[in-house]
């Protein structure tokens, strides 16, 4: 009995040995064979692929052999190859298609077509096999087959293959029939909108000779006309139109949906708010007053309304310079709609009513008395009476109460030590010290947010306390950072003309001055917060090409590109954010330059 376990053992061993050793010498050889076959030395090649495919029956290792086979023209020994291995396995349709493909190869086409109908005859009970084969037939280029693979499936299973049938001609690059089963797919399945956007996407991203936005919009309106009361095609127009940057004729679509069900309010309303950070301030208006043209009673009057002053609270202080009476007359709009609006939605007006108090008019005192009754009637929820305490922080330094200022920076801290606007209160606060000149206590703020804040935050401490570090212990910069520390304060409380004086003044006595790049990147902020983004364009490229090494190079290519946007110079906007990913890799705008990127490129 024991001799017996004993024998049993050593078998074991010498099987176990002997598998390892077996498998060795097959991953040995595939690795052999796959390097014959990058060099092109198919004969050698294809005798390991047979060797290998005769020990494990891996079907890698056959269409390896096969392909071999093809590249030497050995197309009776790949025909005898398969008929034998189809005679073990009389319903491998991928054998069969192999088969056709040999006979394609030697100009048997009624061979082939024999063998191809065999494939479709087979498959077309089952899910799974359907799909395999028609992306079987797909690889060889048989469009032919692989349509009527779907068919049968659509015939014989239940199963909707449209979805597949749209992509099966996008591959051939007959996109109008692409659409027309993307359309049918959609009909049936309006829920499934995002998939088709999503596909259209990656279509309209990759098309190389631009023809597929003119045939996606001829497609959709053509269905559009035929069914005016399948709502989802006028959905996909308009998302259409919004890439392609064609927002009237989007908003006129949604105007028309509008007409027909009476219940699209909630759409325009949300297309409204996309046209207004889209810039396009006179649509978006357009879409917020046709809302309220509906009546007070409309459920989304109120939001429209909000919405609508929103835009032209924007649109007036984004003028290079609002006239005081232009802003005395957007503040009395303001204050109208107070007497008219929930109390919910009278967040944002409250505070743009304290912002254009405090930062336009110089009514400090109105400012400071709106923000601290809003607070004490806690009629808004926490973040955003957090967010009104850190305005009214602002507001305090700006009138000169710089301790009350300090006091509620740290009131926002405490309440919200682990969330952005903690931290944010917290660099505030390190701010106030640096634009009074306390650069020390400053610095030592800041070298804590440095490592214990989210990462915008953090970049921007990082960046205030390297700039504090490499100016203010250098010799004779002392006046110079003071100087400089209140043009940014003036930048600060919206006194651009005092800014742009102490800037001028520091070119002026320090022309080397290492703080030169700081003060063109200043300039460029300031042309771009009143809306002249030209020539906040060209101070910012000065910073980006001159000084690109410095701290501020990618601050500065990213700002540059965001610029060119606003410009409408597209091209030039997608080559800045190429730069900035390409040479500044790690910079905190690569995200972002990323996403701004494949938007140019999606909506071209």
């Amino acid at each position: 009995m024991n001799f017996k376990l004993y024998k049993y053992f050593i078998f074991l061993i010498v099987f176990t040995v002997f598998s390892q050793f077996s498998a060795f010498s097959q991953n040995a050889d595939a690795q052999l064979a796959f390097r014959y076959y990058q060099n092109k030395e198919f004969e050698k090649a294809a005798t390991l692929y047979e060797k290998l495919y005769r020990q494990n029956g891996y079907k890698n290792n056959r269409d390896y052999y096969l392909r071999c086979l093809s590249e030497l023209k050995e197309f009776d020994t790949a025909e005898k190859f398969l008929k034998k291995e189809i005679k073990k396995n009389a319903n491998d349709f991928y054998l069969m298609i192999d088969l056709g493909m040999v006979y394609q190869q030697t100009n048997r086409f009624k061979d082939a077509i024999a063998e191809f109908d065999k494939v479709v005859e087979i498959v077309k009970l089952n899910r799974n096999n359907i799909n395999a084969a028609a992306a079987v037939f797909t690889g060889y280029r048989q469009y032919e087959y692989a349509e009527k693979v779907y068919l049968e499936g659509v015939k014989n299973t239940n199963y909707d293959y449209t979805m597949e049938l749209g992509n099966l001609f996008y591959v051939q690059r007959d996109y109008p029939k692409m659409m027309s089963y993307y359309l049918d797919y959609l009909e049936e399945y309006p829920q499934n909108l995002n998939v088709i956007q999503s596909r259209l996407q990656y279509v309209m991203t990759n098309d190389i000779d631009q023809s597929i936005d003119d045939i996606v919009e001829t497609s959709v309106m053509d269905r559009i006309q035929k069914k005016p009361q399948v709502e989802v095609y006028s959905q996909l127009i308009i998302w259409q139109y919004t890439q392609t940057g064609r927002f009237r004729l989007a908003l006129n679509q949604l105007f028309a949906i509008d007409k027909r069900n009476k219940k699209s309010e909630s759409d325009i309303l949300n297309y409204g708010i996309i046209l207004f950070e889209n810039l396009e301030y006179d649509l978006a208006l357009e879409a917020f007053n046709y809302i309220m043209n509906k009546g007070t009673d409309n459920a989304y009057y109120s939001s429209a309304y909000v919405e609508s002053l929103n835009v032209l609270y924007v649109k007036t202080l984004n003028q290079e310079k609002p006239s005081k009476d232009e802003l005395t007359q957007l503040r009395n709009k303001l204050e109208e709609s107070l007497k008219v609006l929930p109390r919910k939605e009278t967040y944002k007006i409250i505070y743009a009513i304290i912002n254009l108090d405090a930062f336009y008019l110089n009514n400090y005192d109105s400012a400071i008395n709106l923000a601290v009754k809003s607070i004490e009637d806690n009629r808004f929820i926490t973040e955003q009476t957090l967010t009104l305490k850190l305005l009214l922080a602002d507001i305090y330094f700006l009138s000169e109460n710089t301790w009350e200022a300090i006091l509620t920076y740290a009131e926002v801290e405490k309440a919200a030590p682990e969330r952005p606007i903690g931290h944010e209160a917290r660099f505030r606060k390190a701010k106030l010290a640096y634009y009074t000149g306390q650069f020390k206590w400053a610095q030592a703020q800041l070298d804590v947010l440095k490592a214990s804040t989210s990462k915008l935050i953090a970049n921007d401490a990082m960046e205030l306390s390297m700039f504090i570090s490499d100016n203010y212990n250098l010799d004779t910069t002392e006046t110079t950072m003071q100087i400089f520390a209140r043009a940014d304060f003036y930048i600060f409380s919206k006194q651009y003309e005092r800014a742009f004086a102490g800037l001028d003044s520091i070119v002026e006595l320090y022309p080397n001055h290492g703080l030169i790049d700081d003060v063109l990147y200043r300039k460029g902020e300031i042309y771009q917060a009143i809306g002249n983004y030209e020539k906040a364009s060209s101070y910012y490229n000065q910073v980006a090409t001159t000084y690109y090494y410095d701290i501020l190079g990618d601050n500065a290519l990213f700002k540059y590109a965001v610029c060119q946007e606003k410009l409408r110079h597209f091209d030039t906007a997608q080559e800045a954010y190429l730069k900035l990913i390409k040479d500044y890799p790690g910079s905190i705008f690569t995200v972002e330059a990323r996403k701004n990127l494949r938007r140019l490129s999606e909506s071209k």
